[in-house]
């Protein structure tokens, strides 16, 4: 490290570290020296100690764990790859789709959920075609992997087309345990599109709290999605991700 150099310290600290990162010298899981053990390292003080470490933490190389210390971030197992997770499962896997996709990652699942009618607001009824005020079935999702917490969501299903059938709440009756594609097909409905639009941001503090987001700086990917069957919404939803959580993976057909 060089002080006469124009480049400030905790940016030459910050570029020492993410080398061994990058090059392997440090690895995932593996603990980063901690601000007075960078001091003791280069002659700098707590506060560029901490400039150094913070740039590293908003790049997503590192991550903080209370009462431990400060930890290179392990890549996660966790890949939602689209379009294949939309793609209709043989009778043999009718699990909803973050049950497979904890199974690829070789972890557990657990899924909290609740649903209830409600009337639609105005920007719900916006995307289901509908009237606001129309009665809808809502639900809400928080889903854990290996008892961490790696998404919420709500969404919203028109009660003109699932009332009185079999699918009328979400999370009771003999396919809840199915996707909403699985879901629909069992009322002759057949999804045939599903649109998602993705939004990188910072949570709302309603969101850090439900997905367990100590740690400062860390964005989520929020998706609206809104499936279709011949061009009639049929659901529509909000997903929450913590981006340090999830790996999202595209692989497209080109035609």
């Amino acid at each position: 490290m060089n002080a006469s150099e124009h480049t400030p310290l905790y940016v030459q600290i910050a570029d020492d570290l993410r080398t061994k990162i990058q090059q392997g010298e440090l690895r995932g899981g593996d603990r980063v020296p901690s601000e007075n053990e960078i001091c003791d390292q280069w002659p700098v003080s707590k506060i560029t100690a901490r400039k150094a470490l913070t740039t590293l933490r908003s790049e997503g190389l590192i991550e903080g764990v209370r009462g431990k210390g400060t930890f290179v971030r392990r890549k996660t197992p966790r890949v939602r790859l689209a379009p294949q997770r939309w793609f209709r499962q043989a009778q043999t896997d009718s699990r909803p789709t973050h049950e497979r996709e904890a199974e690829r990652a070789g972890e557990d699942s657990l899924a909290s959920r609740r649903s209830h009618e409600v009337q639609a607001v105005f920007e719900v009824a916006e995307r289901l075609h509908i009237e606001t005020g129309d009665p809808v079935s809502e639900t809400h999702y928080l889903i854990a992997m290996d008892g961490e917490q790696v998404s919420m969501s709500v969404s919203w299903e028109p009660l003109a087309l699932t009332a009185g059938t079999a699918i009328a709440s979400p999370t009771e009756g003999p396919h809840a345990s199915l996707g909403v594609i699985g879901r629909f097909d069992k009322i002759g409905i057949r999804i045939d599109e599903v649109e998602e639009a993705l939004d990188c941001r910072m949570p709302t503090p309603d969101e850090a709290r439900a997905l367990h987001m100590p740690t400062a700086g860390t964005p989520v990917v929020a998706i609206e999605q809104t499936w279709r069957a011949q061009g009639l919404p049929v659901c529509t939803a909000n997903v929450v991700f913590p981006a340090d959580r999830y790996e999202f993976r595209y692989r497209m057909e080109i035609k």
